[in-house]
């Protein structure tokens, strides 16, 4: 092979390789790994164990439901007073506990938990990441701390 021949390749591989950098693999589908982005979601959550003491008893393991793409965790809570909305069928907190539950599911969901008006929609690729939590009124807030993880997995505002 001549030197002319061997720049002539050696040009259409590097313009192969700048085609593939430049496009970054559009047109190829990659589909999101719910239940592996949920085990990221709850470990994170774990590691806030020293500085929330509301989370003792949280358990990626025990807590998560791969099955339904969901982590739900109580503690120190009481069977809710109030028989009225969602909180009603909730534990609800002591005053140094605390409810929460998140999940990743379909905008079309008509389960009844997925119907509450008061709760910020945001999502990860197709789905929604969904939070419900009651908080105590002495426990530090855990809430934004939990939506900055979903963030950090790429939860944002649903929409176009």
């Amino acid at each position: 092979m001549n030197l002319t021949m061997i720049i002539k390749k050696s040009t259409i591989i590097l313009l192969a390789v700048f085609l593939c950098l430049l496009l970054g693999g559009r047109g190829m589908t990659t589909e999101i790994d719910y239940a592996k982005i949920l085990e990221d979601v709850a470990d994170r959550i774990a590691s806030y164990k020293k500085d929330f003491p509301q989370l003792k008893e949280f358990s990626p393991t025990k807590n998560t439901n791969l099955q339904n793409l969901s982590i739900e965790y109580s503690f120190h809570t009481h069977p809710a007073q109030n028989k009225v909305g969602w909180r009603a069928g909730v534990p609800n907190p002591d005053d140094d506990g605390i409810w929460f539950y998140i999940d990743f599911h379909d905008s079309d969901s008509i389960a009844q938990i997925h119907t509450q008006p008061v709760v910020p929609t945001m999502c990860i690729g197709k789905k929604i990441a969904f939070l419900l939590i009651l908080e105590g009124k002495n426990t530090k807030p855990l809430c934004d701390t939990i939506w900055g993880i979903l963030e950090e997995y790429g939860a944002k505002p649903c929409g176009p």
